[in-house]
């Protein structure tokens, strides 16, 4: 059955074969790259070796919905897939994150599968620096080195987003397994730009005049969002490392 793209998920997917893993990623930028093929927010893709690919848009309430959908037709297993923000000063932008859990403020922790987890880390055989600390989930963005540096000091985890956690909670209720695999976007040194924050909507559509107020009011953010681009590019040549030395059939258990 060829792709279907759509603006906004929908409620059931139909496919003429099973999900053996389904894909979950915020933004288009992070389904790039797995596939070439054209991503709008919130967009999908079916993939080779029975993945399928949905994009959620930014937050665990997105995630949660995206991840409830594939469910409902038929994955299983889920992926928590994209970029991360850096807690731990060491991890430079670009680390793969290979976590062992998932950790929300309140302790609520869940936990990959290790032996599909291990499997992948014996297949990159070290081609990329990782971690396999414990990433943490929030519901907000922590956008300053200050909030970094506290959190890390609050959780220990190593890095931070705001999908995982929602992925494995849809995976655990359906008793279906799920791994993460992210990469730093900003590390913990850096502080995310006001501009940046506003450049997209909770769907990743980029708000283009937001964008340009933003800068005309601070445009020392130039600099920060060309810094910014350039860590993110490091996270998506990892994660394209990924495909090309693990390649779709072991995205799924």
């Amino acid at each position: 059955m060829p792709s279907v793209n759509r603006t906004q998920p929908q409620a059931i997917i139909t496919l003429s074969s099973p999900i053996r893993a389904g894909i979950i990623a915020a933004l288009p930028m992070e389904g790039r790259c797995l596939t070439k093929q054209y991503l709008p927010p919130q967009g999908d893709a079916q993939l080779p070796e029975s993945l399928y690919l949905q994009l959620s848009g930014i937050g665990p309430d997105h995630a949660y919905r995206a991840a409830e959908m594939l469910l409902s037709a038929g994955a299983k297993a889920l992926v928590s897939w994209g970029v991360a923000g850096g807690l731990a000063p060491q991890l430079a932008p670009g680390t793969l994150l290979l976590p062992k859990q998932v950790q929300k403020i309140n302790g609520e922790t869940y936990y990959p599968d290790s032996q599909w987890r291990q499997r992948i880390i014996n297949y990159l055989n070290y081609k990329l620096p990782f971690s396999g600390d414990t990433l943490c989930h929030t519901e907000t963005v922590i956008a300053s080195v200050a909030e970094k540096e506290r959190l890390y000091h609050q959780t220990q985890c190593v890095a931070v987003d705001m999908e995982s956690a929602a992925v494995a909670k849809a995976a655990t209720d359906a008793k279906v397994p799920f791994i993460i695999i992210r990469a730093i976007a900003d590390p913990a040194g850096i502080s995310l730009p006001i501009t940046a924050l506003k450049a997209l909507n909770t769907e990743g559509q980029l708000q283009r005049l937001s964008l340009l107020i933003s800068l005309l009011k601070n445009p020392k953010d130039i600099i920060a969002l060309w810094q910014l681009a350039k860590h993110s590019r490091a996270a998506c040549t990892s994660l394209r490392t990924v495909v090309t030395h693990v390649g779709p059939a072991l995205l799924a258990p």
